[in-house]
């Protein structure tokens, strides 16, 4: 169980894909490549060299096409008039050398996208992200265009020469073009994000509906059923108030299962209430084997979790864990702030094959994230393990 609650929920980057994501990777490869055989040794080309190609959207690639060559041509025309156009060799050394640079630009304009997006993520946030993008990439765009000029003005790359007159106009197209490509890859990461959460929506209410078949798989089965029958059959002939309090808590457990909401969270109340019922119906079972403490403080009551997640810690530790006399199992629930603090003693099993069991467990993980709540975490030591449910907040904060 430590293992599998040490599962992390970073996020996996997708591979590049795709003939156009392929020539996107082999330009930013071939550049690399060229910069380490030139023996080139400046801090700057080293970086390039080694820095990880990234994307701001999964169609990125194709918006860098489809603006490669109109920037380039338009940028060239700007920068050398119709000396450019003399001739087709004049064309397409000065085309592919705008090429190279275009793509240089592009690539640190995106790194300095991701690092803002990184710090102001929210959906909620986009017109603020690119109000703080946009003053950047002018003057980024000012910077680059000083530097082509500087560039063509000391390296005779081209017999054309560059116009100083045309300098503003320079930086003025590659100003809208840096706004255009910026709203417009914003548009397509939005727009996947969208359908990203649409899918992952999906998938929780799959878990969802998964896990409440999986509870009610694991109560109403028939060693359960035998087990509360053949206590309450004990009870009715020994004590027939106790009795009568068992079958109440038997069906506040199965009420409980049987529920008709489809929340994907509820109030820890809600949880506590049943695993009180539980427990109760275990330490009948048992007697003195179990010794269970349940200290929950009003505030946390308040806070929210993912339903049946105390069924499936609770089945766990029961199913896993050899029970007696001798070796008494001691379970204590506390909360505190944002986690739900499961403690118990650990005897376990020598054999299990109880696969609805750890089936369950996997369904728990799954929700923690799907609602991105982090990770279930797991401490043991000195034969005592120590589970930690994170909590959601009141239901109007809720994720």
């Amino acid at each position: 169980m430590a293992e599998r609650a040490a599962i992390g929920l970073a996020h996996r980057s997708k591979p590049l894909s795709g003939p156009i994501d392929t020539l996107f990777s082999s330009i930013h490869t071939g550049l690399a490549q060229f910069i380490r055989l030139s023996g080139r040794r400046h801090p700057v080309f080293n970086i390039f060299g080694s820095m990880p190609l990234k994307r701001y959207s999964r169609n990125e690639p194709k918006v860098f096409i489809w603006v490669l060559i109109p920037y380039g041509i338009i940028m060239n025309a700007l920068i050398f008039g119709t000396c450019i156009f003399a001739s087709w060799p004049e064309f397409f050394k000065g085309l592919i050398y705008g090429f190279i640079y275009f793509f240089v630009i592009y690539f640190i304009f995106g790194s300095v996208a991701l690092l803002i997006r990184s710090k102001i993520p929210a959906a909620s946030e986009l017109f603020f992200r690119i109000a703080i993008m946009l003053p950047v990439f002018y003057v980024m765009n000012i910077l680059s265009i000083m530097g082509i000029y500087y560039l063509y003005n000391h390296i005779p790359l081209l017999d054309c020469r560059v116009r100083p007159s045309m300098f503003w106009w320079a930086i003025l197209y590659g100003c809208i073009m840096s706004s255009a490509i910026t709203f417009i890859n914003e548009g397509l990461a939005n727009w996947e994000q969208w359908k990203e959460s649409l899918s992952e929506k999906e998938k929780l209410q799959n878990v969802y509906q998964r896990s409440k078949i999986l509870g009610l798989k694991g109560q109403i089965n028939p060693h359960f059923l035998f087990n509360c029958f053949n206590t309450l059959s004990g009870l009715i002939q020994e004590d027939e108030a106790k009795a009568e309090r068992f079958l109440d808590e038997m069906t506040r457990v199965h009420r409980y299962l049987l529920r008709n909401d489809d929340e994907f969270l509820v109030p820890l109340a809600d949880e506590i209430r049943f695993a009180q019922a539980y427990l109760y119906l275990t330490e009948q079972r048992f007697g003195e084997a179990i010794a269970t403490t349940i200290d929950v403080d009003e505030a946390t009551l308040q806070k929210r979790i993912p339903p049946l997640s105390m069924q499936v810690i609770l089945e766990n530790i029961i199913y896993t864990n050899a029970i007696s006399k001798k070796n008494p199992l001691t379970i204590l629930i506390e909360g505190r702030h944002n986690d739900l603090s499961i403690k118990h003693s650990l005897n376990e099993k020598t054999t299990l094959h109880d696969m609805e069991v750890e089936e369950g467990l996997d369904n728990l993980l799954n929700k923690y994230k799907l609602l991105n709540a982090g990770n279930i975490l797991v401490e043991e030591r000195d034969h005592v393990r120590n589970i930690f449910l994170p909590l959601f907040r009141a239901k109007e904060d809720a994720v």
